[in-house]
């Protein structure tokens, strides 16, 4: 009989040997990523800015525009890499790659508009 202290050891050899076989793990990605809401907030916000700050002076464009551009360069990297992007498409669907996408074309419209409203008003 094993003393009360060691009952527990060959459990404990026996779920330390089955941590060093190669499993599958399925972790949730999409509580990693900026949610519909948070993409779309920073999707209208930097449309808005743009549109705001291009209309006045025009040399505000690429100033304006670099840190959502880096925001959603980052994004869509990383939801079309081979590690997240499969799990997270079988998570959120098609629905989240359109809606990223109609985002950042928001923001790129609020700034064209901006710059060509600015040469309106300058003509």
């Amino acid at each position: 009989m094993l003393h009360p202290s060691n009952r527990a050891l060959p459990v404990k050899l026996v779920l330390a040997a089955l941590s060093f076989v190669p499993t599958i793990a399925f972790a949730e990605v999409s509580d990693k990523e900026p949610t519909l809401l948070y993409v779309w907030l920073v999707g209208i916000v930097a449309s808005l800015v743009c549109l705001a700050g291009t209309y006045y002076r025009r040399w505000l464009a690429p100033i304006l525009a670099a840190l959502p551009f880096l925001w959603f360069a980052s994004l869509l990297m990383e939801i079309h890499s081979a590690d997240v992007g499969p799990y997270l498409y079988a998570e959120q669907g098609m629905n989240y790659y359109v809606q990223t996408y109609l985002s950042l074309a928001v923001f790129v419209a609020g700034l064209l508009l901006g710059l060509f409203l600015n040469g309106r008003r300058n003509s």
